[in-house]
């Protein structure tokens, strides 16, 4: 398994595909496996960059206050060392607020900037319901499967849970094999809830490509529509039925849709109203 170290943590990550460079940006206590079946559909078109953020997976998880901020140069450092000096940056729910803190402190790094199921923070932040808040935060007493079974109806869309049981008994017992450390897990946690890009991001002058699930329970929707009226120039598309974890929901669409923009592809994908794009 390839290891890198960057600003003196050990970082762990992978390269496949061919292409020009993507970086790919996992959200709060996720790996780089939450990737593999969106890069499964990607790599014949792009040479994607795959990592554990510090704190998760299998890079180290050093006992200091996280930062957003801080991810941006662990991300970049990264880059730096494998040789890749640009790239497009595809970022999900906490790796969208890296990516846009990567476009503001390092725009010459970003070609073109997609955002999925994130949000700005400060005082555009749209929050969860009561019951998506309850199911995140009371843990406690909990066995882990009852911890993962309340993740899976925040992070999956009511329609996907529905229609996939299988695979979400698969998620649950993942999670119950290789839990997330709890330590790491909230430091990650408060370094999201830290995240204000709000009145910098009319600064952002890369493309940018925003994407969101209209059953997002976690992220509303709301959010997206912020971000898309910030960012100068921006695209929103709204997946319909999708949840939280849109990319892992529908793969292939995604890839679809994120290809036709990062490859400056014009077609319907993009422009019908379903899914909607403004």
């Amino acid at each position: 398994m390839p290891y890198c170290h960057v600003n003196g943590l050990r970082m762990h990550y992978r390269i496949t595909g061919q292409g020009p460079p993507l970086v790919l940006i996992m959200g709060l206590a996720g790996d780089l496996t939450w990737w593999e079946p969106l890069s499964r559909e990607m790599k014949d078109d792009f040479q994607l960059l795959l990592f554990d953020n510090r704190g998760a997976g299998r890079t180290g998880k050093p006992e200091e206050k996280y930062t957003i901020p801080m991810f941006a140069a662990d991300t970049v450092g990264l880059m730096e060392a494998l040789d890749i000096p640009r790239a497009h940056v595809f970022g999900v729910s906490m790796g969208g607020m890296i990516a846009q803190e990567i476009a503001l402190r390092y725009p010459e790094r970003v070609d073109r900037l997609v955002l999925g199921c994130t949000h700005a923070g400060g005082k555009g932040f749209a929050m969860p319901s009561a019951e998506s808040v309850q199911a995140m935060t009371l843990t406690r007493g909990k066995s882990l499967e009852e911890i993962a079974r309340q993740n899976m109806t925040i992070l999956f869309g009511p329609r996907f849970q529905r229609e996939n049981r299988p695979f979400i008994e698969t998620m649950i017992a993942r999670y119950v094999n290789e839990p997330p450390s709890r330590k790491p897990f909230t430091q990650q946690f408060w370094a999201a809830l830290g995240h204000d890009c709000h009145d910098r991001l009319e600064k952002i002058r890369q493309p940018t490509l925003i994407l969101t699930g209209d059953a997002d329970a976690l992220v509303p929707s709301e959010n997206s529509e912020t971000l898309r009226a910030l960012i100068p120039g921006s695209r929103l598309v709204r997946l319909p039925d999708a949840g939280h974890v849109f990319f892992i929901e529908d793969p292939k669409k995604t890839a679809g849709i994120v290809k036709e923009y990062l490859l400056g592809i014009e077609d319907s994908a993009c422009q019908d109203s379903r899914p909607t794009a403004e």
